[in-house]
């Protein structure tokens, strides 16, 4: 995961409904529809609507972030969830969301950010659900990924997890990735990627997976017409005049889209 900062954080909820309607536009889902199409493929029956949902602040470590749990609480809110942020931390947090009936409980610190199916007793990790996440945005937005080409930028916990199910759907995914072990783990665990540079797989890739917390690596005029971009990485590796450039086909938020389908899997 990466620890969001309260500049990060700062803003999102007011930015939310134009993301959501960028999403729509570009991908015909909005947050609720993406998080239940991503989660769909584990149970046909998902109640998000009125499911009791907390999230706890976390001290430890670097501490809290401001506004991160009530941004969560938020997220979930927009969903239709029942939600709120405990007025304790850490051990005592878990207790109250127990003790006041939750379904699923949201915690972050410095190196995981879960979700806390109490019912199902499964964790639902921000990084897996985050790729798979943006995987199901791409995938519509491109109007399936069986036999397109991807590019695929980063290979750390989420472009691993992303490079899994882009495969499992049939993308044909190149890879940049420049720490070399990562790469041959991934090709060791039988990942069917095709390694490149930045260059050759942005001049034969019109759909781009961007993975990495690198920034600006991509400028305007190395976009490929009707080019779409799934970005959970921060920042993103558009220059900004190329995220203008491709407007709501540069899907791009850093909290919602995982919070979503976290919460989808929580309640499966």
């Amino acid at each position: 995961m990466t620890r969001l900062t309260a500049d990060d954080v700062d803003g999102l909820l007011c930015d939310l409904a134009v993301f959501e309607a960028g999403l729509h536009e570009v991908a015909g889902l909005d947050l609720r529809g993406l998080a239940l199409r991503t989660a769909s493929q584990e149970s046909a029956s998902i109640r998000l609507h009125g499911a009791r949902m907390a999230a706890v602040p976390i001290s430890s470590g670097l501490g809290f972030i401001p506004g991160f749990s009530e941004c969560v609480a938020a997220i979930l809110g927009h969903l239709g969830c029942d939600a709120w942020v405990t007025s304790q931390p850490d051990v005592r947090g878990f207790q109250e969301a127990v003790e006041g009936g939750a379904e699923v409980v949201f915690a972050a610190d410095d190196h995981r950010f879960l979700a806390l199916s109490l019912a199902h007793r499964r964790c639902v990790d921000n990084d897996l659900a985050t790729a798979d996440g943006y995987v199901t945005a791409l995938d519509a937005a491109a109007g399936g990924l069986r036999g397109r080409r991807v590019l695929l930028l980063g290979l750390g916990p989420v472009g691993r997890a992303a490079a899994c199910a882009l495969v499992s759907q049939g993308a044909t995914v190149d890879v940049v990735e420049p720490d070399e072990e990562r790469v041959g783990a991934a090709l060791a665990a039988g990942l069917t990627l095709d390694p490149t540079d930045l260059r050759t797989g942005l001049a034969r890739c019109d759909l781009v997976y961007d993975a990495t917390p690198a920034a600006d690596l991509i400028a305007d005029t190395d976009l490929r017409p009707g080019m779409i971009a799934a970005v959970p990485g921060l920042p993103s590796a558009f220059t900004p005049a190329a995220q203008d450039a491709l407007g709501p086909r540069h899907v791009h938020e850093p909290l919602a889209i995982g919070v979503a389908v976290m919460a989808a899997r929580g309640v499966v």
